[in-house]
């Protein structure tokens, strides 16, 4: 019993989930255009290219989110669709992103 306890505890206290508070991102484009982002998960916030952008939907797999408010103004009224940052993948339209140390910005 007493082991069972302590491997219990050993498996709640360093077996927990740790995530970074900053993910940096570096995106190429197939045309070799350059962006970042900084995604962090526990405030839901996204930054493109230095500028934090709105979040429309954060789950585990995607980040839907409107590059600026005059691509919003735009875009919803006629039904646009906001911009897809696929966390699985790594990809974003015709981006390829990849996990780095630090951003372009």
């Amino acid at each position: 019993m007493k082991k069972l306890f302590i491997i219990l505890t050993f498996t709640l206290i360093f077996g927990s989930n740790s995530y970074a508070k900053d993910i940096y991102l570096s995106c190429v484009s197939t045309t070799n255009y350059k962006t970042s982002f900084i995604v962090n998960d526990e405030k839901q916030l996204l930054i493109l290219d230095g500028v934090e952008v709105e979040v429309v939907k954060w789950t585990k797999e995607f980040i839907t989110f409107w590059k600026s408010k005059k691509m919003k103004e735009i875009g919803e009224p006629r039904d646009f669709k906001p911009d897809t940052l696929d966390r699985i993948s790594g990809a974003y339209g015709s981006y390829s992103c990849k996990v780095v140390d630090k951003t372009l910005f």
